[in-house]
């Protein structure tokens, strides 16, 4: 039995839980190694624990898996495993419909969340965790780079974002962590202005927001550049945004909480008369989602510790003139933090 596997099995007892079910894919690999694509379910007793998946899954989850694998045609069959479990653990993402279910043709008369459990396991890295997101920024670094050598007045930003795209399924990626941000002008004023069919002129500002899936983890990176020569405003924000990005970074460590950090961040941008413009939290956790525990903003007083991976990443966006966003996926380390992503900050 894996230790990840014993530490549920301990949250079952405390909480007087019969049985936990696992559905969520970033879980169900995280427990089990295993990835079916057509999804699967880890069933998770007093005893044991199984991955329940397709009959269209069975062979390769069987290679993958570290816990025992069964399969099942249909549902129905899946469904028998449950019986004779009054009380089972799930994660709130649990569509209500198969709770529905559960309910109807396992006969569960009790739901109580696990989400805490997990959060708490995943929230800390592993050394090898950890090597594998590293390899992810490495990636996206290398994307980075790409995008500003093709960002050239008169091209599409979607053109960039292809190429970009495209360069990190060459160096390993299975695929972008997320669609490709390459927002130009007043677009980059826009937090998520995903690439589009926009043509980039000279005197924008370019948004670069883009990372790398690789071994089922992620990485984060955005850079912010300047076609042409930067006029004062540029400038000036670009400035600020790096001041209070830098100063974040450095004082990211062991025992300061999430909220204290964004604050440091946001303090900054405030000073200089630009708060109403930082829209968004500072940053976030990043792992096998690229967007998960802690979210580092103004509301989270998760205490960071060492072997968390964030993000972070200030900005300023003001409508109709442009925008700025710096940010580097970090490494809680023993007595401060690390850059994970190492792409030049000073662009403009």
């Amino acid at each position: 039995m894996n230790e990840k596997v014993k530490k549920i099995i301990e949250f079952m007892d405390k909480n007087s839980i019969d049985a936990v079910l696992i559905a969520k894919n970033p879980n169900v690999y995280y427990i089990s190694g295993a990835s079916p694509l057509a999804g699967g379910y880890i069933l998770i007793t007093g005893e044991s624990a199984t991955l329940y998946v397709p009959e269209l899954e069975y062979e390769m989850a069987k290679e993958e898996s570290n816990i025992p694998v069964e399969k099942f045609k249909k549902m129905d069959e899946f469904y028998k495993a449950l019986e004779g479990i009054k009380s089972l653990g799930i994660e709130s993402s649990l569509p209500y419909g198969f709770i529905e279910e559960l309910k109807k043709k396992a006969n569960i008369k009790e739901f109580k969340k696990v989400d805490d459990v997990i959060r708490d396991m995943r929230i800390i890295k592993s050394e090898k965790e950890i090597k594998i997101i590293e390899k992810a920024c490495e990636i996206a670094d290398k994307a980075v780079m790409a995008a500003i050598e093709e960002i050239t007045e008169g091209k599409k930003e979607r053109e960039v974002a292809a190429k970009v795209e495209y360069l990190m399924k060459m160096n390993g990626a299975e695929k972008p962590a997320f669609d490709t941000i390459i927002a130009s002008g007043y677009r980059s004023a826009l937090p998520h202005g995903v690439a589009s069919d926009k043509r980039i002129e000279r005197g924008d500002l370019v948004v670069i927001d883009l990372g790398a899936l690789y071994q089922h983890y992620n990485s984060d990176i955005t850079r912010t550049i300047v076609v042409g020569s930067p006029n004062e405003k540029q400038k000036e924000i670009y400035e600020i945004v790096l001041e209070a990005q830098k100063k974040a970074v450095e004082s990211a460590k062991p025992g300061i909480t999430a909220k204290e950090l964004d604050s440091i961040a946001r303090n900054i941008i405030a000073e200089y008369g630009y708060g109403e413009y930082f829209n968004h939290s500072l940053g976030h956790g990043v792992g096998l989602e690229v967007h998960e525990w802690p979210r580092v903003s103004q509301y989270d007083e998760t205490v960071l510790r060492e072997g968390m991976v964030i993000t972070i990443e200030p900005g300023i966006y003001i409508p109709k003139i442009g925008g700025v966003r710096i940010e580097d996926t970090i490494l809680i380390t023993k007595n401060g933090s690390k850059r994970l992503t190492k792409t030049e900050r000073e662009l403009i």
